[in-house]
C-alpha cells in the first residue's frame, strides 16, 4: 500500500512538471499563432522540453532559413539537443527529496515507498516519451527508466539521511552489520566509523553548500555587470510581452546551468559555449552565439587576477571547516582523523561536483554548437584539490590552541602580542623569599602548609585572591591587581616590612574580590619563639608565651611559617575554618598580635 501511494504522489509529482512546460506552449498557440497549429503538435513541443528536463535528447531538423539565422549554410540540418533545462530537473528532485523525507518516517516500509515512486515516475515519464517518440534519440523505455532515476535517487538519499538521523532499528543494525564486516577483514578504527563517516559527511556538505552559495554571489554579479549587454540582446529579439514572458521563462528554467557554468568557472577550469571555445577567469574566447539574452552576463578574462577566483574556493573550504571545526566532538579527534575527514570531504565534494558540472554539459545547437558546457572530470578535480587545500588549512587552524602557542613564546613577547603567558604576567612582579619551605601554587595550599602561629604582619597595597605562582628561587611571587601597586618585601629578620620599618601605625586597606577590608593599624612586634599549639589545644592546658625578644638568625624559621599563617584562616578546635568572629567583611586579612 505504501508502494502504490507513492507511486500516485510521484505520478502526480510528473504531471505538475509537465503542465509547467506544457501550459506556456498552449498559451502561446492559442494568443500569438490564433489555434493555427495542430494542439498534438503544440503539446509535443512541451512534452520534448519536459523530458529534455529530465536528460532525455531530442532530436529535429532545422529549416534553410533557421540554419541561416545560425550563421549555417542555407540548408537543412538535423540538430540535437541534450543540455537539459536543470531547472525542471530541480523541480523534479524537490519534490523527490520531499517525499523521501515523509517516508523516513515509516521505517523500513518507507523503502517500499521510495522503490514504488521512481517506478510511478518512471512510468509517467515513459507514457510522455512514447507519445513524442518521434522528437526523441532514446527509445521510451530507456527515457522512462532515466526518468525514474531522476526521481528516485533524491528521494532515496533523502530517506537515508533521515533514516540515519532517527537512528531506525534497520539502519542500526546495517551500521553493525557493516563494522562486524569490517574487523573480520582487520580495519582499524572500526568502532569509530559511524562519527567519521558523519563528520566527513558533515564537511563535504558544508562545503559545497559554501561553494554553491559563492558560486550564485559571481551569477549575481555576472548579471548586474551584464545587464546592458542581455537589455540590448533582448530587445534586438523584438517580442511581443507574451514572447517576453516565455522567453523569461526559458531563461529561468536555464539558471541552474549557468549556476554550475559559474562553479566552473570559480575552480579555474572555465566551461565552453561550443567547439574551440573558452571562458576561464584568466582568459575569455568565444565566437557566434545564439541569440540568447543570458549569453551576455559571460565576463571576461580577469587575466593575471584571474588566479582570485580560486583563491576564494580555498577560503570557503577554510570558513566552513573553522566553522564546523568548533564542534567538542571535532576537537577530541586526533590530528590525522582530522586531517584525515577534511581530505575524505574533499574528495566527496569533487565526485559531487563532477557529477553536477556532467548534468550541465550538452549540444545545444548544430554543428560548433554541439559542445557546450565544462569538462567534468576537470571542474572535479581542482574543486576536490581547491576545497581539500582550503579545509585542511582551516582544521589545522581550528585546533590550534592560542593559549599554548602564547605560552610556548618567549618571556619578552607576550607583552608585545597584548597577552598573557600562563602563570605569568607582562607587569612588573616582585618575590616574597620563603627559604626552606617547599613552593605552593594556590592561596589553599598557602593556608594549609603550617601550624597557626603568632602573627607578623606585613604592609602592601592590594593582595587579590588569585595571581599566586611558585617562583623559581623557593619563594612565592605574587602579582599585584594593579601594575602601579607593588608587594614590599616582608624582612624576615625584624618581622616588619622592610620599607617601613619606621613607621608602621597608618591605616592599611586590604582588597579581595573587589571589596574592602579595613585593617586596624597594629604596633610592630618581635618576633617570639612558638610553640605546638595544636598539641597545647588537645592538653587542655594552654601555656603561656614567651614574649621575650630573641630576633637572632635561629628564629628565621618561626618568621617564615608566621609569614605563611598570616593569610590563613582561624580555625577551631574542631580543625573546620570559620570566618572571625570580628564585624569585617568575610576574606584574608591580616592578623593582630596575640590573637
Amino acid at each position: 500500500m505504501t508502494a502504490v501511494i507513492a507511486a500516485i504522489e510521484a505520478a502526480a509529482a510528473a504531471a505538475l512538471g509537465l503542465a509547467i512546460a506544457v501550459v506556456p506552449a498552449l498559451v502561446l498557440w492559442a494568443v500569438t499563432f490564433g489555434l493555427a497549429a495542430e494542439p498534438s503538435a503544440v503539446f509535443a513541443g512541451g512534452a520534448a522540453v519536459w523530458s529534455l528536463g529530465h536528460f532525455a535528447p531530442l532530436t529535429f531538423t532545422l529549416t534553410p532559413e533557421l540554419a541561416l539565422s545560425f550563421g549555417l549554410p542555407a540548408e537543412a540540418f538535423t540538430v540535437v539537443l541534450s543540455l537539459a533545462p536543470l531547472g525542471l530537473t530541480l523541480l523534479t528532485a524537490l519534490l523527490a527529496v520531499r517525499a523521501g523525507w515523509r517516508l523516513g518516517t515509516r521505517g523500513g516500509v518507507g523503502a517500499a515507498g521510495v522503490l514504488g515512486g521512481a517506478l510511478g515516475f518512471g512510468a509517467a515519464a515513459g507514457v510522455v516519451a512514447a507519445v513524442i517518440a518521434q522528437l526523441l534519440v532514446w527509445p521510451p523505455v530507456l527515457a522512462g527508466v532515466v526518468a525514474g532515476l531522476v526521481y528516485g535517487v533524491p528521494a532515496g538519499l533523502s530517506y537515508l539521511v533521515r533514516a540515519a538521523r532517527d537512528e531506525h532499528p534497520w539502519w542500526r543494525s546495517t551500521v553493525r552489520a557493516l563494522q562486524r564486516a569490517l574487523e573480520q577483514v582487520g580495519a582499524p578504527g572500526v568502532a569509530a566509523l559511524p562519527g567519521r563517516a558523519a563528520e566527513v559527511l558533515r564537511l563535504a556538505a558544508g562545503a559545497l553548500a559554501g561553494l554553491l552559495g559563492l558560486s550564485g554571489l559571481a551569477l549575481a554579479i555576472a548579471l548586474f555587470g551584464g545587464y546592458g549587454e542581455i537589455t540590448a540582446l533582448t530587445q534586438h529579439l523584438q517580442l511581443d510581452p507574451l514572447g517576453s514572458l516565455l522567453l523569461f521563462g526559458a531563461q529561468l528554467v536555464l539558471l541552474p546551468v549557468a549556476l554550475l557554468w559559474g562553479l566552473a568557472w570559480l575552480t579555474g577550469a572555465g566551461f565552453a559555449v561550443g567547439a574551440g571555445t573558452s571562458v576561464t577567469p584568466f582568459e575569455t574566447l568565444l565566437g557566434p552565439l545564439p541569440a540568447l539574452p543570458l549569453f551576455g552576463a559571460i565576463p571576461q578574462g580577469w587575466g593575471a587576477f584571474g588566479a582570485l577566483a580560486p583563491t576564494l574556493v580555498v577560503l570557503v573550504g577554510i570558513a566552513v571547516a573553522v566553522l564546523l571545526g568548533q564542534r567538542a566532538e571535532t576537537r577530541r579527534s586526533s590530528w590525522a582523523v582530522a586531517l584525515g575527514s577534511a581530505a575524505g570531504a574533499a574528495v566527496l565534494a569533487g565526485l559531487v561536483v563532477t557529477g553536477l558540472a556532467a548534468l550541465a554539459t550538452g549540444s545545444i545547437g548544430p554543428d560548433r554548437l554541439a559542445e557546450a558546457g565544462p569538462a567534468p572530470w576537470l571542474v572535479g578535480g581542482l574543486a576536490a584539490a581547491e576545497l581539500g587545500a582550503g579545509l585542511l588549512l582551516g582544521t589545522a587552524a581550528s585546533r590550534v590552541d592560542a593559549a599554548r602557542v602564547r605560552e610556548l613564546l618567549p618571556e619578552g613577547l607576550p607583552a608585545a602580542w597584548g597577552g598573557e603567558r600562563e602563570g605569568h604576567t607582562a607587569d612588573a612582579q616582585e618575590t616574597v623569599p620563603l627559604e626552606g619551605l617547599a613552593p605552593v601554587s594556590t592561596a589553599t595550599d598557602l593556608a594549609d602548609a603550617a601550624p597557626e602561629p603568632d602573627e607578623v604582619h606585613a604592609e602592601v597595597s592590594e593582595l587579590p585572591r588569585v595571581g599566586v605562582w611558585p617562583a623559581d628561587e623557593g619563594g612565592l611571587e605574587l602579582a599585584p591587581a594593579d601594575p602601579d601597586l607593588a608587594l614590599a618585601h616582608l624582612d624576615p629578620a625584624a618581622g616588619v616590612p622592610a620599607d617601613s620599618a619606621e613607621d608602621s601605625t597608618p591605616e592599611h586597606e586590604l582588597t579581595y574580590e573587589h571589596e574592602t577590608v579595613p585593617v586596624e593599624p597594629v604596633e610592630p612586634v618581635e618576633p617570639v619563639e612558638l610553640g605546638d599549639p595544636y598539641d597545647q589545644e588537645a592538653a587542655g592546658e594552654p601555656e603561656e608565651e614567651d614574649h621575650s625578644v630573641s630576633g637572632g638568625p635561629e628564629d628565621d624559621a618561626n618568621v617564615e611559617e608566621a609569614a605563611l599563617a598570616a593569610y590563613a584562616w582561624d580555625e577551631n578546635a574542631t580543625g573546620e575554618v570559620t570566618p572571625p568572629e570580628t564585624g569585617r567583611r568575610p576574606g584574608w586579612r591580616l592578623r593582630g598580635p596575640g590573637r
